[in-house]
């Protein structure tokens, strides 16, 4: 791997109405809804968030990825990971991704992450209420139709590789029934497409009870906060076996504990920087059963889910400029050291969870001038 370290930027494509949420949240419901009817929870609280400009754009348009393409590459931003929706066949909020793929002149570099996740009513304090099921059915009929689809984004040039293999990402391994079967299918259909060979990354989001579910992927991608924020070091072993426990019950056991946890909780705030001291102390460390996957990091400089939660919210406090450059540079030598090539941002355009690089009204362009800075340091 390359001693060049480049920041990919997590792409949500959710700016724009679909026929699917106007039948679940009302006539022209997107993202943008949220984030504009956010209200603060406490004194200080700043929300809403508003962009730049009041620029509310459609991302199915080409001249919004050409802009934001051009303002990532302003500042050193190495390429975006676009968020992918797919439930065996149906596709959701495809448009943005398949207009970047039909112009070939957005000369920028991206990977795709698959989504996997079941939707839910979660926002409105419903989780038990699905609104469309992701039931990962273990059929090669449908494993090969969703490569099929997935098929010309892989032999894009623009697609980003590492050690030559092209990058593929999932959200949830856990969930998808025989993945490894899976991940071993697609490397059977990507050789006889004359594709490049894979490469696979899952996404760690909460300590793994069962490695063998990553056993078929050549890395692990740890999601900030959510990675650490769930660790041994940040909650408590009775928090931890609660949660470990939890995520053994079978899912309709834990729809209803979903419903009970939404009826009594309220936001929290929460300090970065313990969270920032655990993601430095813990980078690229390997855990027993993933010593063979390589280890990848995601940066976050602030989350705030008030725009889908309200008042049930987990806030996470804003460092310093000055914190934030002096974090991130140590992440960036420790990746250099490690002789990982990517490092990944949580998120260019995340605006419901406060996490974005995307210039606002109350911080201008700090974002994006701390990460220019922090990348230029090493």
């Amino acid at each position: 791997m390359s001693d060049k370290v480049k920041v990919i930027a997590f792409y949500l494509p959710q700016f724009h109405p679909i026929p699917e949420n106007d039948k679940w949240w009302g006539k022209g419901f997107n993202d943008w809804n949220l984030v504009q009817k956010a209200m603060p929870n406490f004194s200080g609280h700043c929300q809403p968030r508003v962009p730049l400009d009041d620029i509310y754009y459609n991302p199915c348009k080409k001249e919004v990825l050409e802009k934001q393409i051009r303002l990532a590459k302003k500042y050193g931003i190495g390429g975006f990971m676009f968020y992918h929706y797919w439930f065996d066949g149906k596709l959701l909020l495809e448009k943005p991704l398949e207009t970047f793929l039909n112009n070939k002149d957005l000369n920028f570099p991206f990977c795709i992450c698959w989504a996997n996740e079941t939707w839910t009513r979660a926002w409105s304090g419903k989780p038990e209420c699905i609104l469309i099921k992701q039931s990962h059915t273990p059929d090669k009929t449908l494993w090969k139709a969703h490569f099929d689809y997935l098929l010309p984004f892989l032999k894009d040039e623009r697609a980003i590789r590492i050690d030559n293999k092209i990058v593929f990402l999932i959200y949830q391994p856990s969930l998808v029934e025989k993945g490894n079967e899976m991940i071993e299918y697609w490397r059977y259909l990507a050789r006889q497409n004359q594709l490049d060979e894979l490469y696979f990354i899952g996404i760690k989001n909460h300590p793994i009870n069962n490695a063998e579910n990553y056993s078929a992927y050549d890395g692990i991608l740890k999601f900030q906060p959510r990675e650490a924020y769930t660790s041994t070091e940040f909650l408590s072993e009775n928090k931890l076996n609660y949660f470990s426990f939890l995520r053994k019950l079978p899912e309709s056991v834990l729809k209803y504990l979903r419903m009970l946890y939404m009826d009594f909780n309220k936001y929290h705030v929460y300090d970065s920087r313990k969270l920032w001291n655990i993601m430095l102390d813990s980078a690229y460390k390997k855990e027993n059963g993933l010593l063979d996957k390589d280890v990848f990091e995601s940066v976050f400089f602030e989350w705030d889910n008030t725009p889908r939660y309200g008042k049930k919210a987990k806030i996470f406090t804003r460092l310093s400029n000055e914190e934030l450059h002096k974090n991130f540079v140590e992440l960036l030598i420790k990746a250099r050291q490690h002789h990982s090539p990517y490092v990944f941002f949580n998120a260019w355009n995340e605006w419901s969870e406060s996490a974005y690089l995307e210039p606002d009204k109350m911080n201008g362009y700090e974002n994006l001038e701390i990460c220019y800075k922090s990348l230029n340091s090493i």
